[in-house]
């Protein structure tokens, strides 16, 4: 996914002759039926979008971010042409497209990369449309990578709102967000092996745990269990002020893995996920000085990328103390320090039943961090916010619009400097965080007008959320 436009993959111009190399137009077509038309949607606006979807000859429809797949009568939908620029996807079965959790595609402990079988579309942060090319049949191990894609729904959703106006009390807290200071604890995770397994792993810990007390807050280190070895999540607790029954949780993983060095390669993890986790600390650093009304728990977490044991176990923790029904809503941030190509997208995820929270996160963002594009999946998987969600919390994961584009994803070479080839990566992350700050403000309170030098003018009616 790059920031403003949707990743193409293969470019649209290339996709026909790709086809075509592939045999697919000459004697072996893909499907049979009328060819999609794929719309792209730089440019529309929500009426001209709406309007797309409701063209004659129009069957169904799905979006995927910066491109409106419309099936039907092909030639009354190529009539409705507008601005949109459209492509015929010939040679294409409607019914045997799929989105397709691209992110997996490396495995977590192989050494090289699966082979996915369909033709590569489009893709957008960790989603990639696919079409099924004929004899091919989805993975029969584990396809839970797979979905069929949903027709007459938004998959994915460029935001294409505006952001209310900013608070004025909000804005001083949105400012304390140091984006140098976190870059810098990028640097210090990443110069320890974080595997899980490692040695590093447990400085990493100590670190990350010093770096909450100083905030104030009052460190814990949990353990769980994986594989017969003892591994600890890092939660730093701020007590709220006036609703210490209400709690927000703000967690990252700050274990990382890396594929295809071999076994004695590190796992530096700078964007996955040190990103995160200096985020984290960050956020814990600017919030805290503003005494929000609700408790606030910062977690890191150990063994994500072995199938989000630290945030399963904490989940766990929350259900069996009897403090689950407190939770009122969990941020997530996991790969928030890179971009491809120096512009700013950022996919935010979450599922179904969270439309309004997806919603308002997509306004705070274009208020509060108008450089970012705001890219909305309610197709929830393979981060920490997701066991939050099963557990039926309110939980949203913020995530670089570029996560699946990052050429050292899983690799030794995930290192800061790499993250920060292009030099944006600051301002990635600097806009990433102001957007969580200023949400987080609203969630925990200290958007309800109590701050640190003990102004306190009253609710003015404002309720809490």
């Amino acid at each position: 996914m790059t920031p403003a436009t949707l990743f193409r993959y293969p470019p649209p111009m290339r996709l026909l002759s790709t086809i075509a190399v592939l045999g697919l137009l000459a004697g072996t077509p893909v499907g049979v039926g009328a060819a999609p038309v794929l719309v792209t949607l730089d440019d529309a606006g929500p009426q001209a979008v709406q309007a797309l979807k409701q063209a004659p000859g129009v069957a169904w429809w799905a979006e995927f971010g910066d491109r409106l797949l419309l099936v039907g009568d092909t030639d009354r939908v190529l009539q409705s042409r507008g601005a949109a620029p459209m492509q015929v996807l010939d040679g294409i079965d409607p019914d045997r497209l799929f989105l397709h959790a691209a992110s997996c595609a490396h495995g977590v402990d192989g050494d090289t990369p699966h082979a996915d079988p369909g033709l590569p579309i489009a893709r957008v942060g960790h989603w990639e449309l696919r079409a099924l090319r004929a004899g091919e049949t989805l993975p029969t191990a584990d396809n839970s990578h797979w979905q069929p894609l949903p027709r007459n729904r938004v998959a994915i959703e460029r935001y294409r709102g505006s952001g209310a106006a900013a608070d004025p009390l909000v804005l001083p807290l949105v400012a304390a967000i140091d984006p140098a200071r976190w870059y810098a604890g990028v640097e210090t995770l990443a110069a320890w092996d974080r595997n899980s397994f490692g040695s590093g792993i447990v400085l990493a810990r100590d670190w990350i745990g010093g770096a909450f007390a100083a905030t104030g807050l009052a460190v814990t280190l949990p353990a769980f269990t994986l594989q017969g070895r003892t591994l600890n999540n890092v939660v730093g607790v701020w007590t709220g002020t006036r609703r210490p029954d209400e709690w927000v949780i703000v967690g990252g993983h700050y274990d990382a893995i890396q594929s295809g060095g071999g076994s004695g390669a590190i796992a530096p993890g700078a964007d996955d996920n040190a990103s995160g986790c200096s985020g984290v600390i960050e956020l814990a650093r600017a919030l805290t000085a503003f005494r929000p009304q609700r408790t606030v728990v910062f977690v890191c977490y150990s063994g994500e990328e072995q199938g989000l044991h630290g945030s399963i176990a904490h989940v766990a923790a929350l259900r069996s103390g009897g403090d689950l029904a407190k939770v009122t809503a969990m941020i997530n941030m996991d790969m928030i320090g890179y971009s491809r190509d120096g512009t700013f997208d950022v996919l935010l995820e979450t599922n179904g039943q969270n439309r309004a929270y997806i919603e308002r996160f997509a306004a705070v963002a274009a208020a509060y961090a108008p450089e970012l594009g705001t890219l909305l999946s309610t197709n929830p998987f393979g981060s920490d916010h997701v066991p939050y969600l099963q557990a039926g919390v309110r939980a949203l994961l913020t995530i670089q619009g570029d996560d699946t584009t990052y050429p050292h994803y899983h690799r030794a070479t995930d290192t800061p400097a790499n993250m920060d080839a292009g030099g944006w990566s600051q301002s990635i992350g600097g806009a990433i965080l102001r957007m969580n700050a200023a949400m987080l403000a609203e969630l925990a309170g200290a958007g309800d007008r109590v701050f640190a030098d003990g102004l306190d003018p009253g609710d003015n009616g404002a309720a809490g959320r």
